[in-house]
């Protein structure tokens, strides 16, 4: 088991085949990663946390092979199971291949939007002692934004690395990163330090 040997962490957002590569079944955000050289930002953000001690969890939805978890009623993940998107152990739900996961990362599957409901992030977060957030990937208006105000109303003290986020709507992207001002520290990835 590993053990933090800072008080923060890193999490990335849902950096999956089935949102963020081409291919994907429902990768609208694909393009917008792409275009803001994401996956590089991330994997550097990324490097500079395990380095400082910092624990990385990579974050991931999938939802189990036969949809039995799934939100049918969910306006954002209703459809999956008609598309076959976010079945847990199929490609889509892989991360990215050019997103560089460590040994000593945690990995952590969630069955809706925070990465903190429903998932033992929360408990592992506290039982190494974290206490500082820094959450980016994707979409920022769904997964990045839930999250950061679930780990806000948790007392986690919370960064969310603004050009380290991607959306499929410029628009919203910006919205997201505005409204978010209310709830945590909205930074560029070269303002984020992870020791201590």
């Amino acid at each position: 088991m590993s053990i933090a040997t800072s008080h923060s962490a890193l999490i990335v957002i849902d950096l999956i085949n089935d949102i963020v590569h081409p291919d994907g079944k429902i990768a609208r955000a694909a393009a917008a990663v792409r275009e803001r050289g994401l996956i590089a930002k991330v994997n550097a953000l990324s490097e500079r946390a395990r380095a400082a001690g910092a624990m990385v969890a990579m974050v991931r939805v999938a939802f189990a092979p036969d949809y039995s978890n799934a939100p049918r009623q969910s306006p954002l993940f209703g459809r999956a199971a008609e598309l076959g998107a976010l079945r847990d152990g199929d490609w889509g739900t892989q991360f990215h291949a050019e997103v560089v996961v460590a040994p000593r990362d945690w990995i952590v599957t969630k069955p809706r939007v925070s990465a903190l409901f429903d998932t033992d992030l929360a408990a592992r977060l506290h039982a190494a002692d974290i206490r500082r957030l820094a959450i980016c990937g994707v979409s920022t208006e769904t997964g990045v934004q839930t999250t950061a105000r679930d780990a806000h109303d948790r007392d986690f003290a919370v960064q969310v690395i603004g050009d380290a986020c991607a959306s499929a709507n410029p628009r919203l992207h910006d919205a997201a990163l505005e409204m978010l001002g209310t709830v945590a520290r909205v930074v560029d990835a070269r303002e984020v330090r992870f020791a201590g």
